[in-house]
């Protein structure tokens, strides 16, 4: 994927008009919290992410997971034992695709314990490209999300869904550019972030841009849409 100046300069523009206060508002992830991440990850997919309703939301409910599974949310190993019934009474029948995301976040599961990846820390010992391909090889899940995973779990990067698409959409729109696929998409969020240092790191600074394209005032329309 190959940027160009243009189209970098105006993405920088258009970052100058997200307030300051977007790029301090990441709330963080799950470090050492490997099932958690997992669970978010997955159940991100084409869900209302926060809300101000309790019990609704996938923050929310990621939140009364953690609560009532202490031991669960940094053992792989203790999740696939909890099964994908228990999953499901907490967080929802949810799919992606065809398929609950409960019986997705199983066998992803299931494929690091296969591999002896149990926790947060076995996780980061693991090289990426293995990693990815146990994650994207569950039906229903794809690279976005799996970049998703890992930034809950601490790895600065870029959740390429509906919302930064659209900024990186109407930035090039608004500087008479044509549009570019989601991998230079991408690529033009880390330049800019990169160009600008803007936001703790390159996580803080993707979020700010997605709470840019969202409604504070309306939960309904913070979406992720991408597996």
């Amino acid at each position: 994927m190959t940027t160009t100046s243009a189209q970098l300069d105006a993405v920088i523009a258009a970052t100058r008009h997200i307030s300051e206060a977007n790029f301090t508002a990441y709330r963080g992830g799950y470090p050492q919290e490997i099932s958690t991440a997992l669970i978010d990850a997955v159940f991100s997919i084409q869900a209302q992410y926060d809300s101000a309703t309790p019990g609704r939301g996938v923050r929310n409910r990621v939140q009364a997971f953690r609560s009532e599974n202490p031991g669960v949310i940094n053992d792989l190993s203790a999740l696939v034992d909890l099964g994908a019934e228990h999953v499901v009474q907490i967080m929802g029948k949810g799919k992606t695709g065809r398929r609950l995301k409960a019986g997705a976040v199983l066998e992803a599961a299931a494929g690091y314990v296969a591999i002896g990846v149990n926790s947060a820390d076995d996780f980061h010992g693991l090289d990426s490209a293995t990693a990815k391909r146990i994650y994207t090889g569950v039906q229903g899940l794809g690279y976005v999300t799996f970049e998703y995973f890992t930034m809950l779990l601490g790895t600065p990067g870029v959740k390429v869904d509906v919302m930064i698409k659209r900024f990186i959409t109407e930035a090039l729109s608004t500087a008479g550019l044509e549009s570019v696929d989601a991998q230079t998409a991408r690529q033009l969020v880390v330049e800019a972030h990169r160009a600008t240092g803007l936001g703790e790191d390159l996580t803080y600074f993707e979020h700010a841009i997605w709470l840019s394209q969202s409604r504070p005032s309306d939960d309904v329309r913070r979406m992720k849409y991408v597996a």
